[in-house]
């Protein structure tokens, strides 16, 4: 951890050159991040380490270990493609049990909370009831988690839960304290949303942000300090709500040459931001 500043900031995995995860433990140690966070999007390979055996998981777990990198959080965007208010069965089916496996998958390895896609479904019509099987297989969700000891966390995308406040909703809804919050305080600038009344909402159950630039209506790789996020602000609200979860930078730098400089750039320009934000 940085002394200097009291957060202790992660990276997500595809800020890093792909990489067996190992070598990616030791980038993300050697750009000075606490934690990371591993991707279970789409692809079949990354939705495929669900099945792995229990001795990969050792493995993997043991080389973050060695690196001094906790596993703190998993991003499961493959709900996009499987996605738990489908109107397909069979889809909606194997939702369901890829938030199970996914779950097991994040207590075998240690990873503390799950991070949930605020979409109910991505590639078909919204409707009232794609809504309420979304809502539906939450429930079951958090009560699998519960009685793993994961942590389910909503974040607010870019359809049907685009706010926090939409997000709490459904958590006030389900009233677990296995259920919580994990926005992005970049998806909040670029659809139009104010991040520091947004986070104020969130205050006792968020359990980690993401954060990035970004500019009116995208926050893929803006560069830090040219879009409309306003990271002294977003600081000055953390602390005003005592936030001390990781910050987790989020980009995506898989194809870039200097990545690794990019991680490194990153965390620096968060920690000098906070440190205005003291002044």
């Amino acid at each position: 951890m940085n002394h200097t500043c009291p957060y202790r900031f992660g990276i997500y995995e595809k800020a890093l050159k792909p990489q067996p995860l190992p070598l990616m433990f030791a980038d993300a140690a050697r750009a000075g991040y606490d934690t990371f966070e591993i991707s279970l999007d789409e692809t079949d390979a990354r939705l495929d380490r669900l099945n792995w055996p229990l001795s990969r998981i050792i493995e993997t777990r043991d080389a973050a270990n060695n690196q001094g990198v906790q596993l703190f959080s998993a991003c499961f965007s493959g709900h996009r493609k499987f996605a738990l208010g489908s109107a397909d069965k069979a889809t909606e089916k194997r939702a369901v049990h890829l938030m199970q496996t996914g779950i097991e998958f994040c207590w075998k390895l240690g990873i503390r909370v799950l991070q949930i896609t605020g979409s109910d479904v991505f590639y078909e019509p919204h409707t009232e009831e794609t809504e309420k099987r979304y809502c539906d297989n939450l429930a079951a969700g958090v009560e699998m988690a519960s009685q793993a000891g994961v942590m389910l966390a909503i974040e607010p995308v870019e359809d049907y839960i685009t706010s926090i406040h939409k997000a709490m909703q459904i958590v006030r809804k389900i009233n677990s304290p296995w259920l919580q919050v994990y926005p992005d305080a970049a998806n909040l600038a670029a659809m139009g949303f104010n991040p520091v009344s947004e986070l104020e909402l969130s205050r006792g159950h968020i359990v980690g942000l993401h954060i990035r630039d970004a500019k009116p209506g995208t926050s893929y790789n803006i560069p830090w300090g040219s879009g409309i996020l306003d990271f002294f602000a977003v600081f000055k609200q953390l602390k005003k709500m005592n936030f001390n979860c990781p910050i987790i930078v989020e980009l995506w730098h898989e194809q870039d040459d200097d990545y690794l400089q990019n991680a490194v750039h990153s965390r620096e320009y968060l920690i000098q931001k906070y440190h205005e934000s003291e002044k």
